[in-house]
């Protein structure tokens, strides 16, 4: 993967663009925040009533095979107990 890579899922997934390198979605139960850096990207969950949860991953560790498998997985996996 790759940050052009990360960029466009998250467009295809209903993430707005900040700015060239950060995007974010909005949905019933909090606001969804990617920050894209050189070598890694940060997801950013933001629940109501709860403490935000990070995600850190590097491009290197995300397969272009299931990219995008393990980006949705990242989402699909919002515990509400964390």
């Amino acid at each position: 993967m790759n940050a052009d890579m990360i960029a466009a899922w998250a467009v295809e997934n209903g993430f707005h663009a900040i700015d060239s390198r950060n995007y974010r979605r909005h949905d019933n139960t909090g606001v969804i925040t990617i920050e894209i850096k050189r070598m890694s990207f940060l997801l950013i969950d933001e629940r109501q009533g709860l403490r935000p949860r990070l995600v850190s991953r590097l491009f290197k560790d995300i397969s272009l095979t299931s990219g995008s498998g393990r980006l949705q997985g990242l989402l699909l996996d919002r515990n509400p107990n964390h």
